[in-house]
């Protein structure tokens, strides 16, 4: 699965360990990387640290279905989340 990981600062843990799991992970750290790497993988799923400030946060949510984090998601809370939901969402 491909996944877009929107967050504050790069390279993130999770990126690793998404990508050791099997899956493509593009980081962005800005709105703008997150539209252009939407435009360029459309059935991308875009995940959204916790540490992404709101307001950032709902400029993506508003344009695409998103998993925003929240502060102790683990990769299998992700995982579990990938493989049973397909809509916007707070991961716990």
């Amino acid at each position: 699965m491909t996944l877009i990981l929107f967050t504050t600062t790069a390279p993130n843990p999770l990126t690793d360990e998404l990508s050791h799991q099997g899956h493509q992970v593009f980081e962005a750290v800005s709105i703008s990387e997150v539209y252009a790497l939407a435009d360029q993988h459309p059935a991308a799923t875009i995940i959204i640290t916790a540490d992404v400030h709101l307001e950032r946060a709902k400029a993506i949510q508003h344009h695409y279905t998103t998993l925003h984090l929240r502060p102790n998601t683990t990769v299998q809370d992700i995982l579990w989340e990938l493989s049973h939901a397909k809509r916007a969402g707070t991961v716990q």
